[in-house]
This record gives structure tokens, sequence and C-alpha cells, in this order.
């Protein structure tokens, strides 16, 4: 964890810093960069509070960062999102995670037909930077996800309609996605949608389950990013995919992230971010009564939407 948080603060400390050589090198070429760095922290002290609650400190981080190339028909926009956080509660000694995502998405258009419609080709892969659990009190814990335990990886040619700088909408009848689990335990239990290890009569592993599961389907992916008022930035990417093999339309894989910047003074700024996921590979696990059969009303085993979502305030960097 310690390595993370100083990679995390390194990567924003060199986007802060390198930002003014980056213009200075594009100045006179077809690359435009945009971007986002922030540095949030919140402190909750309680004292004979009688409403309840806990003592809490809380660091959020995230680097929101566009390269963006275009000359004559050709178009070729990148985009890169992290964010990090992590909190510290009551008399835990220790520091959990509640942010982690890595977003990478790279498009590249060539103009087909009147202004607005471009052969498009995306690439693009999705994971967290260290492992996740779920906690069990203040102490006990399990690891439920790790570095590249998923991580998502997609490639889509299709068209792209984009009336406008800031708005895009790219439908893709070819695309594909592969999972990629890298942690053999995961594999093994057929975690995130892998084929899972094949057992003998008394438990033993006979074929390790598979680290990497393959997808061919449809994409449709909407993307709007701009300032809604003075300072005020919307950026949201809402990206659909179906199987042409696993009940095609029915069973859709979303994902859909959203981030509004505020930028309140030089060095001071807000952000408030949403994630919502659904995908019905991810098996969401919550025993109710805690009996190990997940047989009651209120248990819950299976796909579900996952939602998350985060507001900060502290230093913040736009250019």
């Amino acid at each position: 964890m310690k390595k993370v948080i100083t990679l995390f603060f390194v990567i924003i400390c060199l986007f802060a810093r390198s930002q003014d050589t980056i213009k200075k090198l594009i100045k006179d070429t077809c690359w435009k960069t945009t971007g986002f760095v922030g540095l949030n922290f919140s402190q909750t002290a309680l004292s004979n509070w009688q409403g309840g609650g806990q003592d809490n400190i809380a660091f959020t981080g995230l680097v929101n960062y566009e390269a963006n190339f275009k000359k004559g028909h050709h178009e070729w926009n990148n985009k890169l999102d992290i964010q990090f956080g992590i909190i510290m509660q009551g008399q835990s000694k220790f520091w959990k995670k509640n942010v982690d995502q890595i977003l990478a998405v790279s498009q590249y258009n060539i103009l087909a037909f009147k202004k607005y419609w471009f052969y498009s080709a995306m690439a693009d892969f999705r994971s967290q930077l260290s492992p996740g659990y779920n906690y069990l009190g203040d102490t006990a814990r399990k690891m439920i996800s790790d570095w590249a335990a998923p991580a998502y990886i997609q490639l889509a040619l299709g068209l792209d309609f984009k009336p406008a700088e800031y708005f895009s909408a790219t439908i893709s009848p070819l695309a594909g996605r592969v999972t990629v689990v890298n942690n053999q335990i995961f594999a093994n239990n057929g975690d995130f949608g892998v084929t899972k290890a094949v057992l003998d009569g008394s438990g033993n592993i006979i074929t390790p389950g598979k680290k990497i599961r393959y997808q061919f389907g449809g994409r449709f992916t909407l993307k709007f990013k701009k300032d809604i008022v003075k300072n005020v930035n919307l950026d949201t990417y809402a990206d659909f995919f179906t199987s042409y093999f696993n009940n095609p339309g029915l069973n859709t894989v979303v994902v859909w992230n959203t981030l509004i910047t505020l930028k309140i003074n030089k060095f001071l700024s807000a952000s408030i971010s949403t994630k919502f996921i659904y995908d019905n590979d991810i098996t969401i696990k919550y025993d109710w009564n805690k009996d190990g059969k997940y047989d009651n009303k209120n248990d819950i085993y299976g796909p579900r939407v996952q939602l998350l979502s985060n507001f900060g305030i502290g230093i913040g960097y736009k250019f």
C-alpha cells in the first residue's frame, strides 16, 4: 500500500511540473492537451458526540489527462483517468482503500462522410492499482481483487458520430473484450467470468483455472467533456458491451464514469466523481444471516449494480 501511495504522489508531481514543458513542445504542433490533477483531504473528529459516528481521515488523489491530435481528416484522442483513495476509521491502525481505478482510452478517427461521421478504431484498458479487500471488522480482511485481477482490454472498430468537439457517440459492431485475471486463486474460483479449475473427487486441482477470457460482440460508447458553467467541467464516459454468443442484448456490460471538477481559485478545487458498473460475470456476495448458504431472502449472490460516489475538496491544478 505504501508503494502505491508513493507512486501515485510521484505521478501527481510529475504531471504538475511537466505541463509548461509539454505546452512549449506542442505549441506549434497539432496536439492539444487538457487535464486536471488533484489531491483531496478530509477529516472527521468526534468528542462525546451523542449522534454517534467514527473519527476518520481520508486522502483521495486523481489524475484526468487528455492528449488529442487533429490534422486534416485525421483525429487521435487519448485519455487517462487514475483515481486512488485511502481512509482510516475509528481506532483502526491501518489504512483502507476506498477508491481505486485506472482507465486508459485511445481512439483513432478518419473522416468517413459528411463532416460528423468518422471511421473509428478504439482500444482501452481498465483495472486498479492495488489489491481490494472485503473488511470483516477492524482487523480481519479477505482479498477480493488485485492488480490486473480483473483487468479489461477492449478493441473496437466502427463509426464515430462527432457533431461537436465535446461530444461523440461511437457504434462498434466489431468489438473484442479480453478479461484478465492475473491471480491463480481467483482464476481457479472462476471469478470475473473466466473458466474455473477442474477438481477431482477429493477437491484437488486437475486443470488450473484460465486467467484469460475472450469475448466478441458489439459496443456503444458515449463521451461528453465540457465546461458547463465558468470553472465547472463535466467529463462523462459511458461504455456498453454485449457478447454475440452469450444472450446478446440481455447480457450487457455497462461502465459509466463521471467526473465534475470545480476550480475555486488557482490552488483550490473541488471534485465529484461517480462510477456505475453492471457486469453479469461479477458475483456480489452478501450473507445476511452469516450461515454460509445464501438462501435467505436478504442474502445476495449474483450480479448487482455497483455504484461508487466521491466528493472531495483540496489542492487542484487544471490545465
